[in-house]
């Protein structure tokens, strides 16, 4: 059995009060180390085949029992780890009710052998792609028999009343909320609202003023028991939990028309070279083919043509877009044709900041998103003529998710669709000065073909 030296260990932030063990690097791969007390529980788990059930299931992320040591800890497991970690704040509410189902499904599937997850937390679960998975083994453990499940509150904070704001077309409070690491979105948030409750608190403002304070008591049991009687019964906590899982399965998410979701309706063309393609599409898919960039980012993706060009390319992709319906668009695509795409809704002058001291309990998306290759296609005239700012911040903003290349297009001032913002006050907005901000943080800039001329793309690499 080898001993893992302490000094090289790096623990991850996000286990530091995790009462199972922790969340570990070590030569480049995750590991978990787990306390004594839960690790003939966990060999239990793996002996019996418990754990990949959940894995062919598509719960669980991938985890195996190593012979490794760490002082102080009785068990060591390696976990699979994601290319990309991604918060519930960045995800659509197609995603969100997708997540919701994995982790209520991961505790059907524990219930069936007298486990349960301890908390419903949705930093609990990362996106594989379109597929998101349960990642935080340290979560399960044995049930209680009197309980039916003791995180069913954080689940509805994290992850039912989010969704119910989403669906009455309050998704940006929603996210905003789920920042709030500790607490998510309040019951009384939720009513607040959406008024969900209102019948409720009038009639109970009504009593208040017509019964007498000695009979409020016996009114309020009469009606719980009224209230019992029209709720399903429930018999057992499996029960319950499949009651649970029926009400996450019938939220309806509402389509969203916004200004960009029909974009792409009429120029979304075949993903292999064909006759419809422009100087863009072949420039871009040149770019893919010859350089293999093992990971993409898609800044400004939109529909996310490029995207999906990408990850057909065999790039492991995450994409950001400000329009949910976009983004919404773009999951259902990935999900359809399973490919290795991460869609998630962030505004590019905004993207997420980290959270905890020194930024260490949730890491910044500039941290989290690095890729081989950044592609911003469309994009630079909307953020100088629409949200003016300059080349050097724009290409700030760029360089700082880059790991090696970016590739980026320039929209000249007299394009049709740039024409009617130009005026003299954006004189500086040419060519060459964006090259010259471009040379600042890329060593190496290339001018390539885009559609229609006088437009270009840029191959920039640092």
């Amino acid at each position: 059995m080898q001993q893992i030296p302490y000094n090289e260990i790096v623990f991850h932030p996000l286990s530091s009060a995790d009462p199972s063990g922790r969340l570990f690097w070590w030569e480049g791969r995750l590991y978990r180390a787990i306390n004594a007390d839960l690790a003939s529980l966990y060999r239990w788990l793996f002996n019996e085949g418990i754990v990949q059930r959940l894995v062919n299931k598509g719960l669980l992320i991938e985890t195996e029992v190593t012979s490794l040591r760490v002082d102080n800890y009785k068990m060591v497991l390696r976990h699979r780890e994601l290319p990309f970690v991604s918060y519930p704040y960045e995800w659509c509410a197609a995603m969100l009710k997708d997540a919701a189902i994995t982790v209520i499904n991961t505790e059907i599937e524990l219930a069936q052998h007298g486990l349960t997850l301890q908390d419903a937390h949705p930093w609990n679960v990362l996106f594989d792609g379109p597929k998101p998975l349960y990642v935080d083994f340290g979560s399960i453990v044995s049930a209680q028999p009197s309980a039916l499940w003791p995180a069913h509150d954080e689940f509805c904070r994290f992850f039912v009343y989010p969704l119910y704001l989403m669906t009455k077309g309050y998704g940006r409070i929603a996210r905003w909320l789920l920042h709030d690491y500790d607490h998510g979105v309040l019951k009384s948030d939720l009513i607040a609202l959406t008024r969900k409750s209102s019948l409720g608190l009038m009639l109970r403002s009504m009593a208040k003023q017509c019964v007498p304070r000695p009979f409020r008591s016996e009114l309020r049991k009469g009606l719980a028991l009224v209230k019992s009687m029209l709720l399903p019964v429930t018999h057992s906590r499996l029960d319950f939990l499949q009651q649970v899982r029926r009400e996450v399965e019938g939220i309806i998410i509402p389509s969203l028309k916004t200004e960009w979701s029909d974009y792409y309706d009429d120029s979304f063309p075949s993903f292999s070279p064909s006759d419809e393609w422009m100087a863009k599409h072949i420039s871009v898919h040149q770019v893919l083919s010859d350089l293999r960039p093992g990971s993409v980012l898609d800044i400004g993706s939109n529909r996310g043509w490029y995207s999906q060009l990408a990850a057909l390319q065999g790039s492991q992709v995450v994409a950001f877009d400000v329009d949910e319906s976009c983004v919404t668009q773009l999951y259902r695509d990935t999900k359809e044709k399973s490919l290795p795409i991460i869609p998630l809704v962030m505004d590019f002058r905004n993207p997420s900041p980290g959270y905890g001291l020194c930024n260490k309990l949730l890491a910044p998306a500039t941290e989290r998103l690095k890729c081989d290759m950044v592609i911003a296609l469309a994009l630079v005239h909307h953020l100088v003529f629409k949200q003016h700012l300059n080349f050097d911040q724009i290409t700030d903003g760029l360089s700082i998710f880059t790991k090696r290349r970016l590739l980026v297009e320039f929209i000249p001032h007299n394009d049709k669709y740039v024409r009617e913002w130009w005026s003299e006050k954006f004189s500086w907005y040419v060519l060459d000065n964006f090259i010259s901000a471009l040379r600042k943080r890329f060593r190496d800039v290339k001018v390539l073909p885009s559609y229609p001329e006088p437009r270009v793309l840029l191959i920039c690499e640092k």
